[in-house]
């Protein structure tokens, strides 16, 4: 079975109890997505607004949101 999860690097924000805010690049609008759709990490060291962090989530959480 083929895994619709994918992993995009995306710029840090904010993180709530119930979401993740992101950027896809710098200039871009903020993307809230629920963190029951997703995992972020940050590629280096611990995850501070601004930083390049890894999203992993379904395609199509990724689509509604506009980030692919």
């Amino acid at each position: 079975m083929k895994s619709d999860l994918h992993d995009m690097e995306v710029i840090y924000q904010h993180r709530t109890e119930k979401a993740v805010c992101v950027r896809q690049y710098e200039g871009a609008d903020d993307v809230w997505i629920p963190l029951s759709a997703c995992e972020i990490e940050a590629k280096a060291g611990e995850l501070r607004r601004g930083c390049i962090a890894v999203l992993t989530a379904p395609e199509i959480i990724l689509n509604e949101k506009g980030l692919i």
